[in-house]
Order: C-alpha cells, then sequence, then structure tokens
C-alpha cells in the first residue's frame, strides 16, 4: 500500500468512528466536550472517546516563484462576497536578500474589461503614491526600499540588523472594489536576483480583520485534506469574528463561507475556529478611554481587559458568535477558541518589550476596586506604580514584601485580571454552545515567563490556579505552544504550563505544535526558531513531540503558522498515523500519567520576580525543563498548590519556587520533611522517602518580610547570604563520587544568594568562595537537598533521581517520556543506548509490533535524531 492510500486507509477509519457517534452527521448537533475519564481527561465526541489530535491552519495564498527572466503571472478570483470599497491586494516578499521588480500589475473584471485597479500603479513613485502604501513606515522598515525604472516597480530586499526582528514588511493597495460572484483577473509581469518567492494575496478588510478572498492557490485546503487521510478530523483555523457596529445588521457570512469551503474537503470535519476577542478598531474609537496605555501617557490600539465596557461587550460578541455556528453547523461546530492580547494568547500585550501597560483608567479603577476589597486604606487614591520602580530592582531580584508591597499588590492584581477575564469569555461561549461544545484558551505559561526582561509577572499568566478552580466547569481545553527552549531538532519539546496540574484538575492540556518544518520558506526565522532542515529531521520531531503528548495524555494540533504550507507533505501526516496505536492505548489506560520526578513552580513567588531577574529566573525555571527532560526518567509539572494537597505522588520533588510561603504552607511543608509512624515502619521495610529539591530561596519571603529563618523553617538547613561574584557551583569531592562532573550555574553575581551550614558529608557543590551551593541532608521522611545555585542540569537531577529511588531508564542525554508499559526516547548522541524499562516482559515497537528483546534491559543502536516507541 503507497503513502497516499495508507493515509487515506486510516481517514475512512475514523470517519466510520465519527459516523456512528453522529448517525446523521451534518443534521444534528454534535456534543463535543471533554469529559474525565480513568485515564485523565479525553476529547469526546457524542460520548465516544477521539484521538485530541488537530490540524491548525489559515486560508492563504501561495507563493510565485521569480527568476532572472521576466516572466507573465496571473490569477484569477471570484468573491464569495461583495467588497464595497473595503479589499486590499497585498504583496510579500521571501526573507532572501535581493532584488524582485514587478511591472504591468492590472486587475481586470473579466466580464466587462473594466479595471479595478488603476493601471500602471507599478510605473513611476508618483502613480504608486495614489494607490499604495508600504508597511511598516519609517524607521522600522530595516528591510525593504523602493525604486522605480523603465516602470517598473524594484524592491530591494535586506536582511534586518544582527540580533533584530524581521518586520512584517509588504505592500498593500488602497481600498478596491469587488462584486460578489464575478470573476477578476490579476495580472503582472516579475523577475528576481537571486530567484526567489513573491506571496500576493487579496483579502477583504473587515473591523480590522483580514478574510482572503482571492490570490495563487495556496495549501491550506490540501493539508485539511491530508489531515483528513490521516484520520485527523479536528480543524483550527483562523476565522473571523464579524464584530460590527450594533447599527448594521449582523453578517456571518464571512465565517459563514470559510466554514463552508473546509466543510467541502473534509465533510466529516469538526471546526474548531480561532477567534479575535480583541475589541475591533470601531470599538476602540468610540471608546478611547479603553485603550491601554504604557509607560503612564502612551495609549496603544489595544482594549484593556480592565475595562467592563469592553468585557460586557466581547462576552456578549462570544456568546452570540457560539450559537450562531452551533445552529449554522450543527453537525461539524466543535468548539470555539478566543483569542486575544499579545499574539492572541491572553499574556498583556507587548510583555516581551521594554514599556510597561497598566496606566489607562479601567486599570486604576479595576486596581483601586481590587485594594478596596484586600482592605487598603488607600484604596480609593491608589495609583498603579510608577513604570521606572517596576523596572527596578533595588533590593534584590525577588520583591522585599516590606519595601515593595505595593509593587508586589500591581503584580498579583494583574494575573487576576487577566484570569478573570478568559474566565469570563468561557462562561459566555459556554452560554453560547449550550454546554455541548469546547471551549479553548491560551494561558498558564508559568515556566515560559521567567525571561521577560521586566519580570514574568508583567505577562499576567499567574493565576492559572484560580482559572483550574474556577473554571473547570467552562473550560475544555487550554493550550500553548510547545516552549520555545529546547525545541529543535535535538531537543526535549517542553511545556511551558503546569501541565499535569491542568489534567488533574479535568481540563485537558493541548501543546500547539508550531514546530519549523522543512518546508519553512522563512530562512532567518527557520534558523532562529529551531527549524528542521529536511523531511527525516522533520518526521522525527513530530514524531517524538506527538509520542510525548499520546504518553502524557496532552492534546496536539500540528499548526501551520504563517499559512505557508509547513505541512504539506503525505510523509509528515503518516507519523500521526503510525502513533494510532499509541494513542488508541491511550485511550483506555486506567490512570494518567503520573511520573516519579515533578517540577514544582508557586505563582505567587513569580510574582515576586523583578525587572531583571531572568539572570536567575530563566536558567532555573525556564531552562531547568531541558536537564529535567534530559536526566534519564519522565517528569511532570505542577503547581505548588497541588504539592501541598497531596496530589504529587513523587518520588524526586524540584520545589523550583517555593520563595513566598505563608505560616500554613510552611507548616505543611515541613510536616512532609518530618514523616510519621507510617514513614517509619515503611523505612522498616526498605522503602525510600521522597527526595526533596529546594531551589535558589526556599521559604525566604513571607507575606510581610524577608526571614533567613524562613529557609531552615522549610528545607531543616539554616541559611545566611552568600557574597560571590557568579553563582557558580563546583563539584566537591562527594559530589563528584556521586556523579557530579563539571561547573554549572549563570556566570553572573545573583542577588540574594544563599548558602547554608552542612557537614562536608553533605556538601556536594561548593561556589567559589568554598561555601556549600549545593548540600544533601537525610530527613526524618527522605531527604531533603538545598540548591542554592539558580540552575539545574541532567547529571544533577539524574543523581537525585537515583538518591530518591527513581527509576531511570537511560543515563542522562536522551530525550524520553514513559507512561503505561509505553516509553518514547529520542537519541541525541549515535551509538548504543541501554534502555531499563523496569519489567521483565517482552519489549516491542509500539508503532509496527516488531519484537525488541526481553526486559528489563534492552539496547538499542541509535543516531542522533533517531526516535522510538516502544512497549512492554
Amino acid at each position: 500500500m503507497n503513502l497516499s492510500n495508507e493515509l487515506r486507509a486510516w481517514g475512512r477509519i475514523w470517519s466510520l468512528v465519527l459516523a456512528c457517534v453522529a448517525t446523521t452527521y451534518g443534521r444534528e448537533p454534535l456534543s463535543v466536550r471533554v469529559a474525565t475519564t480513568p485515564g485523565g481527561p479525553q476529547i469526546h465526541v457524542d460520548g465516544t472517546p477521539v484521538p485530541p489530535r488537530f490540524f491548525w491552519g489559515s486560508e492563504n495564498s501561495g507563493r510565485i516563484q521569480a527568476g532572472a527572466a521576466w516572466s507573465a503571472c496571473q490569477f484569477d478570483l471570484t468573491p464569495e462576497l461583495d467588497a464595497p470599497g473595503n479589499a486590499t491586494l497585498h504583496f510579500r516578499f521571501a526573507d532572501t536578500a535581493g532584488d524582485v521588480w514587478i511591472k504591468d500589475l492590472r486587475i481586470v473584471d473579466t466580464a466587462t474589461g473594466a479595471d479595478v485597479l488603476p493601471t500602471g500603479s507599478f510605473s513611476s513613485e508618483e502613480s504608486f503614491k495614489r494607490c499604495w502604501n508600504v508597511w511598516p513606515h519609517g524607521a522600522e522598515n530595516t528591510v525593504g526600499t523602493l525604486s522605480f525604472t523603465d516602470h517598473a516597480l524594484r524592491v530591494a530586499l535586506r536582511a534586518p540588523a544582527a540580533g533584530a526582528t524581521r518586520p512584517d514588511f509588504h505592500l498593500h493597495s488602497q481600498r478596491l472594489t469587488f462584486i460578489k460572484a464575478r470573476t477578476y483577473r490579476c495580472s503582472f509581469t516579475l523577475k528576481a536576483a537571486p530567484a526567489q518567492s513573491v506571496l500576493p494575496c487579496v483579502y477583504r478588510v473587515d473591523n480590522g480583520h483580514h478574510s482572503r478572498i482571492g490570490g495563487p492557490l495556496g495549501s491550506f485546503y490540501t493539508q485539511i485534506a491530508l489531515a483528513r487521510d490521516a484520520g485527523v478530523h479536528l480543524v483550527s483555523f483562523s476565522a473571523p469574528a464579524c464584530w460590527a457596529p450594533p447599527e448594521q445588521a449582523q453578517d456571518w457570512s464571512p465565517l459563514d463561507a470559510l466554514c463552508r469551503r473546509i466543510i467541502a474537503v473534509n465533510p466529516a470535519v469538526l471546526l474548531v475556529p480561532r477567534i479575535s476577542a480583541n475589541a475591533p478598531g470601531w470599538w476602540l474609537e468610540r471608546h478611547p478611554d479603553a485603550r491601554m496605555v504604557y509607560d503612564g501617557k502612551n495609549p496603544y490600539p489595544v482594549s484593556c481587559v480592565s475595562d467592563r465596557a469592553y468585557r460586557s461587550a466581547v462576552c456578549t460578541h462570544l456568546e452570540t458568535l457560539t450559537r450562531h455556528l452551533r445552529e449554522a453547523f450543527p453537525g461539524h461546530f466543535a468548539g470555539v477558541h478566543p483569542c486575544g492580547q499579545n499574539t492572541g494568547e491572553w499574556f498583556y500585550y507587548d510583555s516581551w518589550e521594554l514599556p510597561l501597560s497598566g496606566y489607562d483608567p479601567a486599570t486604576r479603577a479595576a486596581f483601586r476596586a481590587w485594594l478596596a476589597a484586600r482592605g487598603a486604606p488607600d484604596a480609593a487614591t491608589a495609583e498603579p506604580p510608577p513604570h521606572a520602580a517596576r523596572r527596578a530592582h533595588p533590593h534584590g531580584l525577588l520583591r522585599d514584601p516590606a519595601r515593595e508591597r505595593r509593587l508586589i499588590d500591581f503584580a498579583l492584581f494583574q494575573q487576576e485580571e487577566m484570569a478573570d477575564h478568559v474566565l469570563a469569555l468561557a462562561a459566555a461561549c459556554r452560554r453560547g454552545s449550550g454546554g455541548q461544545a469546547l471551549t479553548l484558551f491560551f494561558y498558564g505559561y508559568g515556566f515560559e515567563f521567567a525571561p521577560l526582561g521586566n519580570g514574568a509577572p508583567t505577562s499576567g499568566h499567574y493565576a492559572l490556579e484560580k482559572v483550574l478552580r474556577r473554571g473547570a466547569a467552562d473550560i475544555d481545553i487550554l493550550c500553548s505552544p510547545i516552549s520555545y527552549t529546547d525545541r529543535q531538532w535535538l531537543g526535549t519539546a517542553p511545556a511551558m504550563s503546569a501541565a499535569e496540574s491542568v489534567t488533574r484538575s479535568g481540563i485537558l492540556w493541548l501543546n500547539e505544535d508550531d514546530s519549523r518544518t522543512y518546508l519553512d520558506p522563512r530562512k532567518q526565522e527557520y534558523v532562529q526558531e529551531g527549524g528542521l532542515v529536511n523531511l527525516q529531521q522533520t518526521q522525527q520531531v513530530m514524531l517524538r513531540n506527538t509520542a510525548q503528548a499520546a504518553l502524557r495524555g496532552f492534546g496536539t494540533w500540528w499548526m501551520d503558522l504563517p499559512g505557508q504550507g509547513w505541512f504539506n507533505d503525505a510523509a509528515i501526516w503518516r507519523e500521526i498515523v503510525r502513533l494510532r496505536p499509541v494513542d488508541a492505548a491511550m485511550c483506555r489506560r486506567p490512570q494518567p500519567f503520573t511520573p516519579e520526578i515533578a517540577a514544582i513552580i508557586d505563582e505567587t513567588s513569580m510574582c515576586h520576580l523583578t525587572g531583571g531577574s531572568a539572570v536567575a529566573a530563566r536558567p532555573l525555571i525556564y531552562e531547568g525543563r531541558a536537564a529535567l527532560g534530559r536526566c534519564g526518567a519522565p517528569y511532570g509539572q505542577y503547581l505548588l498548590a497541588d504539592a501541598l494537597a497531596g496530589k504529587v505522588p513523587a518520588r524526586l520533588l524540584f520545589y523550583l519556587s517555593a520563595w513566598h510561603l505563608d505560616d500554613a504552607q510552611r507548616q505543611a511543608l515541613a510536616a512532609r520533611r518530618r514523616g510519621g509512624t507510617w514513614t517509619t515502619v515503611a523505612g522498616w521495610f526498605g522503602a525510600r522517602g521522597p527526595v526533596r529539591v529546594w531551589c535558589w530561596a526556599p521559604g525566604y519571603l513571607r507575606p510581610g518580610r524577608t526571614d533567613l529563618g524562613g529557609i531552615a523553617e522549610v528545607t531543616g538547613f539554616t541559611a545566611r547570604l552568600a557574597d560571590v561574584e557568579t553563582a557558580q557551583a563546583t563539584p566537591t569531592a562527594n559530589g563528584r563520587q556521586r556523579g557530579l562532573t563539571r561547573t554549572w550555574g549563570p556566570p553572573a553575581r545573583v542577588t540574594p544568594l544563599f548558602t547554608v551550614e552542612a557537614t562536608d558529608e553533605e556538601v556536594w557543590a561548593t561556589y567559589a568562595d568554598g561555601s556549600p551551593a549545593v548540600a544533601v541532608r537525610r530527613s526524618g521522611n527522605g531527604h531533603d537537598v538545598f540548591v542554592g545555585v539558580p540552575q539545574l542540569t541532567p547529571e544533577l537531577a539524574h543523581t537525585l533521581a537515583r538518591l530518591a529511588g527513581v527509576h531511570c531508564y537511560t543515563a542522562p542525554g536522551p530525550s524520553l517520556w514513559a507512561a503505561n508499559n509505553h516509553l518514547s526516547i529520542q537519541a541525541h548522541t549515535n551509538g548504543t543506548v541501554r534502555i531499563d524499562t523496569g519489567r521483565r516482559a517482552r519489549v516491542a515497537d509500539a508503532l509496527d509490533g516488531t519484537a525488541l528483546g526481553k526486559g528489563p534491559v534492552i539496547t538499542l543502536d541509535m543516531q542522533p535524531g533517531d526516535v522510538r516507541v516502544l512497549r512492554n
């Protein structure tokens, strides 16, 4: 059976499954929800579980190749809707430095011969200015220069400065008019040196949303067909919100037309449109005070989540939109994904940039109400803290609760405001669907925002526990991209969130897999973002990432981020077909993914990170996942609240950010360290207690002050401040004997930094002055480990895993995940990999059933990048 036929066979099988759960598909309304099962949350269609695998794409045009010789190009378009002066033609270019020439551009009504675009618009600067604009304007345009010669437009393209982000440089025409159902022809002549591609596309613009109405044939629909043939019927896609002024009649036709085009390609499709929930331009013009204001004075054209009029309006629109989709497409509508703020991911707009938001009237009013609810005496006149103070760290990289109380309050407030906004939108969507469709949100990137220049809390993503506690009835899926650290070919593809805490709450976690496949035409971004150089690397990474998702109980969508065909190859989709046996097994598993290693963060502690704190938080929180992912055993990601509630049954617990603790939290953690009668009895029979790893500043912050004694209260180690030029640690002889071989840690001064009192036998690594940086001590219940250096390494995690009695499947190095007698492994080096499955049972390839040997130990010869999925 050839590849295409194999994909189609799987597509028919899964189409039959869906047909069984919806006998009159397309007529009866579907119920598509996440339901709790013994193995964790799973998507159910009319009560039947289906693999949580999606395709995500956007309707876009195809590229036209240009070479050294002039070539004539044309495409036809037939709009499904009228465009009365709100259409525009765009030209975008590749990121290849060089020159592109375009001339003889025309758009003609094929029935009448009339020109829609004035002729000669590319023939001179004067003609160009009458019909065209360039984006971005002025100094922000760092890559494109225009000139005119021999009645042709010349676009000179250059690379941006080293380290600078390439802007979305493009040409866009002024207002064009098209009539529904008429055919128009766009023609032009093109050449380039060196050869490269050009992307023309015609859009209709509705309240700021660009809907494609024509262009060269793109890859959106061919990828939907490939997904269909691979049995993937859940399709998410960028869709217009159709949010018009109230005096206009509601017009859903752009959204409906797009849905119908998708259904035409896959009659069994399950539609999950991604809808912008930012206020449209017309709304902001009528409510200018709802705009976000930065650095005390600069308004941005983005709606503020604290503005209650905006929140009410967007909730009303989303409820209406969701209800319309359920009524218009009852057999296909599966859910809705409202997006907003920065890149649609519900972290504050421009969080990665220097300016700080929070200075609009709505935020001020909401902050005052927040303070009043907590009894602040000056709540009625309080102002958001000055932006300079929010960037500063005069007392170290952790906010001082006594001297920086208002800064901490504002950080906590911003998290709750974003969470409350998400919760309100989720409830609106749930009402609109009658509780019968999925609601999805980006939120909770707790491990991802440690590198923010202004501090992690700038994001607004540190109220996940509140979202899980209050939103479980209205939210089916929380999602994020795969982390932007360690996602490369030989990486571990970490999750951004406390994903295991999410799934424990009954909400499905979903990884947006926007891996830059070998089909990505953007060369600069491709290199920067861990791009994959060929089909084999692409297949390996997609198999690695999706196998991880299956074993951890995650959903995934393969995302063609720019709409340029990243997954337009049946050979890539074969990997998702190969994983079907694993998906099927995980659907039936009797318990969820429960790893023996836990990475734990506390959201309140993260809100004490200052501007500039990335020097410590990045290597510990952000990059720590890469170390854990290579330690030889799988790990999970949790919130401290779950650990305190006894919901993290791990042997090795990394408390990455237990810096700020109240009295009740301290008492609970101290009790776990002491153990009890049952702990003593279990020890008589050889049971090992857990190993608790306390990172950087455990217990140092109380609600009202800093407290060195608080570290001893939590960890058992008496601490003092360390005064060293760098936060690097070097293994002692004892540490080397345990398996630590190299110096590690940030090569910079970190304040505060701590050392502890410990015996020589307890010290595994020291700072440059010889004071303890890592110390290990037996307690009443297992061991406590103080790690003052804010960084983890694979060998440190592996060494501590052995101390804790964690089952290590390999030596440190490979990326691996294991659950329910299945193991996924990617080799990062060349040679023989020794795998200890932990069971005396036959080991087989989980994808094709090939026998590989008998456990507990097998060996595999693997090349870098090779991925194997085993069962035993």
